[in-house]
């Protein structure tokens, strides 16, 4: 108000001494000057109000997903915004207050109102949620199914059978530190040893030796990185749990003593009879100035059921000449391995044929009713956090209505009318919520029934293949 009086002043002060045509020169600039800083307030307030009136009000998913949060509500915590026991909100500050007047002063609209309060208040938490409910993924026991096997073992009255007994060795030198497919190589590794492992049966007895897990990469710890091969899991029946615990307690650390490791399990085996192969994992060639290739020869030395087989993960040009070598002068074969899923895949597929215990073992060990039950229950402790959300914001909002009805910047009608948009609002949001989640429940139940009919019509194959022998 005060702006608009100082020109009227000023125009009294100088058209006082002029005359009459002066003076009309003079008010009619001064009038001029008035009506231009007029629309400039009135430009200024629009400016502000176009701002908010790029606020989406969301009524898909889409648009709920890129919904952002309240430029006054990022200070609210997560347990605040998805408590089962919403909280009062807080009092707002005098800023607060003088920016949500400056909007309800500005215009009658109350989809504007609605904008703005979602503006400024709107909650802070349903991005994560949102992102985590969307692309959550139920993770359930998929046993890995070899293809009928390329190789058998000959064990009276000429019935095919997997070997009986196999070593595995597996590299944990440094360069498994390192990342394929955006994971880390020894990750990668240790799931398709296990799946491997797995895949052998209960039948079988596997042993697990581990090399280069001691020391560093650096030469200072060459001699001790390149002298320790242990057996972490000792020759015996497989047992899963076991197995798989001494699996993930190895680290990967320092050099690649491969012959060293071959030796060491021939050394081990000198008095075992019968069908033996090494399997080795690898990601890259001899580090450790042994000769590997002897010492593979000298495994299967004038015995035809001893093999070496190697799969090449990952393994430059150098390492996978040096690594082929070793697998030939071992009686076995070399399998290149450029990616997790050719790793996985490679193993079981060229080297085992599940016997029918195994075969009744894999389709048992697929996920039952429980798995699918956690599944949707962690898919509905999310969706339980939406809906809190959603509620705990629209009170929220029926809070600032209120105070702007208490305060008279907007009538008691106004109020009614934005506080049943607020709460259409809300009905949308959970309403969308829901739809969700019962998305989400049927990709677990797809999930497990496409794992079921993969092992259905893998079992269905190995008999048949069977029965072609």
């Amino acid at each position: 108000m005060l702006r608009k009086i100082i020109p009227f002043a000023l125009l009294a002060l100088l058209v006082s001494g002029c005359s009459e045509n002066e003076k009309a020169e003079v008010t009619e600039q001064l009038e001029e000057t008035v009506v231009k800083e007029q629309k400039g307030m009135e430009k200024s307030k629009e400016a502000d109000l176009s701002v908010i009136d790029q606020v989406v009000i969301p009524t898909t998913i889409e648009e709920w997903k890129h919904t952002e949060p309240g430029l006054f509500a990022l200070d609210y915590t997560l347990d605040h915004e998805t408590s089962s026991w919403p909280k009062d909100a807080r009092e707002l500050s005098s800023e607060e207050k003088k920016q949500i007047e400056s909007v309800v002063t500005a215009t009658d609209d109350t989809s504007v109102m609605l904008q703005a309060l979602q503006y400024y208040f709107g909650s802070n938490v349903y991005k994560d949620l949102l992102d985590k409910q969307i692309n959550y993924a139920a993770v359930m026991n998929e046993p890995y199914l070899p293809k009928p096997t390329k190789e058998f073992v000959a064990e009276g009255n000429d019935e095919k059978v997997a070997p009986s007994k196999a070593f595995l060795l597996l590299d944990a030198s440094s360069s498994m530190l390192l990342s394929v497919d955006g994971k880390q190589k020894m990750g990668i590794a240790k799931i398709a040893v296990k799946r491997f492992a797995k895949t052998l049966g209960e039948d079988n007895e596997v042993s697990l030796y581990v090399y280069g897990h001691a020391g560093t990469q650096e030469d200072k710890d060459k001699e001790l990185s390149c002298t320790q091969i242990d057996e972490v899991y000792p020759f015996q029946s497989y047992k899963e749990k076991e197995f798989d615990t001494t699996v993930d307690a190895v680290a990967a650390k320092g050099w690649t003593p491969l012959a060293a490791a071959i030796q060491t399990v021939n050394s081990a085996s000198k008095d075992m009879e019968g069908p033996l192969t090494v399997y080795i994992v690898s990601d890259g060639a001899e580090t450790c100035d042994g000769d590997p290739i002897k010492a593979a020869e000298e495994f299967a030395q004038d015995n035809e059921n001893r093999k070496v087989n190697i799969i090449g993960f990952n393994v430059d040009q150098k390492g996978e000449d040096q690594l082929k070598a070793v697998a030939e002068a071992g009686n076995g074969e070399y399998i290149s391995a450029n990616n997790s899923e050719e790793l996985n895949n490679s193993i079981a597929e060229k080297w085992v044929i599940p016997s029918m215990t195994d075969v009744v073992h894999i389709k048992l060990s697929g996920p039952n009713g429980f798995a699918v039950s956690n599944a949707k229950y962690s898919i509905g402790q999310l969706s339980l956090k939406l809906n809190n959300a959603v509620t705990i914001e629209s009170s929220r909002f029926r809070e600032m209505i209120q105070l702007l009805v208490t305060e008279e910047m907007i009538t008691k009608e106004q109020g009614e009318e934005l506080t049943e948009m607020v709460n259409q609002r809300k009905d949308q949001l959970l309403a969308i919520n829901k739809e969700l989640k019962t998305a989400k429940d049927k990709e677990v139940d797809d999930e497990y029934e496409r794992i079921h009919q993969n092992i259905d019509a893998w079992a269905n194959e190995i008999e048949k293949n069977r029965a072609e022998q």
